[in-house]
């Protein structure tokens, strides 16, 4: 009996290995962002230092059939809860501290009504846009459209991310007292939605 245990007890660690293992590997995104007439966004999920590739493509939604209306009392009550707020906003900062952005090149065009608002809102976002290039590695170009009102662009980047990064924030997340709250208020919810 104590062998099974012994087995039990090494196939599970190796499972919890592997496990570990698979999320330390690293995930890169690549994505695409064109603006002109209509948006097009195209995105690329590579893993397992590019080996695998899925691509991920937004298509437009059809007309949904009509459901039940949900009701927002849940969620808003949730929000009105003293921690929540501030303990989202901090996971948020700390899982947007586990992205590093390899590239990001963005070009657009943009123009207001009026060519003067134009030439006035360029000559506040263009020194910006000059420091900003110059401090990070990456590369913003904005060119002034004084013919109407335009915006149509570009936006390409890539980001690496490893999945084992996020877990720890995650779980502080959840198992912190204001986490398990929300988590059940949400099944007593879910719980009354189904009665």
């Amino acid at each position: 009996m104590l062998a099974v245990y012994i087995i039990a007890g090494i196939i599970l660690a190796g499972i919890i290995l592997f496990i570990i293992l698979m999320l330390s590997i690293a995930v890169d995104m690549v994505f695409d962002l064109e603006v002109h007439q209509d948006v097009k966004v195209t995105m690329r999920v590579g893993w397992l230092f590019g080996l695998v590739w899925k691509d991920i493509r937004w298509r437009k939604k059809k007309k949904p059939k009509k459901k039940k209306e949900r009701s927002m009392k849940p969620l808003l009550s949730m929000m009105r809860a003293k921690e929540l707020p501030r303990r989202l906003l901090k996971l948020a900062r700390q899982l947007l501290s586990c992205l590093k952005v390899r590239q990001l090149d963005a070009d657009f065009r943009v123009g207001l009504d009026n060519p003067v608002d134009t030439g006035m809102m360029c000559s506040v976002l263009c020194p910006a846009i000059v420091l900003l290039n110059s401090f990070v590695p990456m590369r913003f170009r904005m060119e002034p459209a004084f013919d109407g009102p335009t915006f149509e662009g570009s936006l390409h980047g890539r980001i690496r991310l490893f999945p084992i990064q996020m877990v720890g924030p995650l779980l502080c997340f959840v198992l912190s007292p204001t986490g398990l709250r929300t988590l059940k208020s949400m099944v007593t919810s879910s719980w009354k939605k189904k009665r």
